[in-house]
């Protein structure tokens, strides 16, 4: 049975990226040859959920080479969004458990990787429809900036899996609990 899945990298103070949507502080940190590898984790992956902010950024930083070629796109968002012919992507909107149930048939029996942001994750959790996370420590400290999981009210997990790496990363990957 398909899960959907939010895999993401955070700082240790609860971001993904800078205030002004920026991954400078993940990029230049090495994570070494004992962390998850990102193929294994992409190959149990039959679609792919974003916000608009995600995608938009991935259309400015990454627009030549879409990094999803091989599975359908949902990006949720209220507006529309300009989509380069060609590849699979749907722009979706409305009910977080309709948006989840289409993007599971959609994968096939494989999981359903909801990529970002923090708010589009954070919609799908408290519609109880997030039923994992594998979240990536980074050990920097950023201040302010994107929260990783901005839930209007408490949401509990299960550790599944928890890795100190040697890079001083951690990688926690753990069930959420539905209420």
């Amino acid at each position: 049975m398909s899960k959907l899945i939010y895999y993401v990298a955070a700082t240790m103070d609860g971001y993904i990226a800078t205030q002004q949507h920026k991954l400078d502080w993940l990029e230049s940190f090495t994570l070494g040859d004992d962390a998850t590898p990102y193929d294994d984790f992409y190959q149990t992956i039959g679609a792919v959920i974003m916000g608009a902010e995600t995608y938009n950024w991935i259309m400015i930083n990454a627009s030549d080479d879409w990094p999803y070629q091989n599975v359908p796109a949902f990006i949720v968002t209220s507006r529309d969004l300009p989509v380069p012919a060609g590849l699979d992507i749907t722009l979706v909107q409305g009910d977080a458990s309709i948006i989840a149930a289409q993007t599971k048939r959609a994968a096939k029996g494989q999981n359903v990787w909801l990529v970002g942001g923090g708010k589009t994750a954070a919609y799908f959790a408290e519609a109880g429809e997030l039923q994992q996370l594998f979240i990536t420590t980074i050990p920097v400290f950023l201040g302010t900036g994107v929260e990783v999981l901005p839930v209007s009210h408490n949401m509990n997990v299960t550790p599944k899996v928890q890795r100190i790496l040697q890079s001083g990363a951690m990688e926690c990957v753990s069930d959420v609990k539905l209420a």
